[in-house]
């Protein structure tokens, strides 16, 4: 029956459709002289994608900064097996050779801009104001997502209506990385695989959370993580372990700084949160201590 209704849907192209209202608001928005942004995609063309019950729209948010495999990571997002899906890449002005790729796939992604940023997290929130799916991830310019990753995504969102993310195997530095431990994270931050690649948000559920914090330059994808378990009490789960979404590489940008600034780093952002100060410190201590040893 799924497959019926899928070939139907496809054969109509109903997944696109135009809107000369927001095509409107695209265009004031982006296409004035002042404006000193490169942008394109199918918004640019008048088209635009929307939610279906049984098919919902899911955003892949795609920063970059200079990537050597960013053509390489927009087609294992365009090749995926859902068919339902909206890409958007965030450029941090990489330049005329970025554009050219970007150019490129201006009538299969949704919607590209080049221009200064002031870092990763900021490209992230870009993309998430820009975005309309009923769920939304990040995958880097760096990674790659695996054909079948949206597919299994969206069975278990309509098997769970309630939820508000999921959590994917990932493959890192060859190994596979799952599951979800919500209740570690009062001592430690890598509860889920991975904040790209392997986390998919409802968008009703971010807009309750908000947007990554910039002032932290390190981190911020964990401060959102925080506040998504403890503050708002977000309902996870992850999937099976042979589920994998895709290969992160050898990215990560918060592990190319040294131990120390990310430890002081993960206090603050307890601190802030207003998690017990003597815990704070008795990860601190522990955390040093353990790395004595080793």
């Amino acid at each position: 029956m799924q497959k019926k209704k899928l070939n139907k849907l496809k054969k109509n192209s109903k997944f696109i459709f135009k809107d000369i209202k927001k095509f409107n608001q695209i265009k004031k928005r982006y296409l004035h002289k002042k404006n000193k942004l490169i942008v394109g995609g199918l918004r640019l063309q008048g088209m635009f994608k929307r939610n279906f019950n049984e098919f919902p729209l899911i955003t892949i948010i795609m920063p970059n900064f200079k990537s050597k495999m960013l053509a390489k990571s927009i087609k294992s997002v365009l090749n995926q097996k859902y068919p339902n899906i909206e890409l958007i890449v965030i450029d941090g002005n990489s330049g005329n050779s970025t554009i050219k790729i970007l150019k490129k796939f201006n009538k299969k992604i949704d919607f590209w801009l080049s221009e200064n940023d002031k870092g990763l997290w900021d490209a992230w929130n870009k993309g998430f104001k820009l975005s309309s799916g009923k769920f939304i991830g990040i995958v880097d310019s760096s990674n790659i997502l695996y054909p079948n990753a949206t597919k299994i995504l969206v069975k278990y969102i309509i098997k769970n209506k309630k939820i508000d993310f999921i959590c994917g195997t990932v493959k890192k530095d060859g190994r596979l990385y799952g599951g979800y431990n919500p209740k570690d994270i009062y001592k430690k931050f890598n509860i889920i695989p991975s904040s790209v690649v392997g986390l998919f948000i409802k968008k009703s559920s971010l807009k309750r959370v908000g947007l990554l914090n910039l002032k932290y330059k390190i981190q911020s994808d964990y401060d959102l993580l925080y506040r998504m378990i403890v503050t708002h009490k977000l309902k996870g789960m992850h999937t099976r372990g042979n589920e994998i979404f895709g290969d992160l590489g050898h990215s990560g940008y918060s592990k190319k700084h040294n131990y120390l600034k990310t430890l002081l780093n993960e206090a603050k952002i307890r601190y802030n949160n207003k998690q017990n100060i003597f815990l704070i410190f008795y990860i601190l201590i522990g955390r040093t201590i353990k790395k004595i040893i080793h």
